[in-house]
């Protein structure tokens, strides 16, 4: 399973859909919440919003549990004392990411630096 970042979604609605489709055919994608607010906040208008809505809901959905927030704190303070300053939304992403197994999605510089401080997130490669 792939957590999709909120570039990868932006990109594929660019293209209208087509920079999602090879990956698409090997790999579950998943739309969590973070990446969808962070997509809708792009929308023009009611049309647009209601086109990105249907776009995203298409896509499987991954929960932040209860837990999941304890773990965001902890993988927030790993990268508070690294001196590695990055978006709220890419660590809520890279913390589901670790807790579930999955990889990530993203052609974001955020997320390999990230990485150097949470080894335990994987990133996903469409070169791989």
């Amino acid at each position: 399973m792939i957590i999709a970042d909120a570039c990868i979604f932006i990109d594929a609605l660019r293209s209208k859909g087509k920079a999602l489709k090879p990956v698409m055919y090997g790999h579950p994608i998943i739309a969590c919440g973070a990446a969808k607010a962070e997509v809708l906040k792009g929308a023009k208008n009611e049309i647009d919003r209601d086109r990105i809505h249907t776009f995203l809901s298409g896509f499987q959905r991954l929960a932040f549990e209860e837990d999941d927030w304890i773990a965001l704190g902890d993988n927030l303070a790993v990268l508070r004392r690294k001196g590695i300053s990055v978006p709220f939304p890419d660590v809520v992403l890279a913390t589901l990411a670790i807790e579930s197994g999955y990889e990530v999605w993203s052609d974001d510089k955020h997320f390999p630096l990230m990485q150097t401080a949470l080894p335990d997130l994987k990133l996903f490669s469409e070169a791989v």
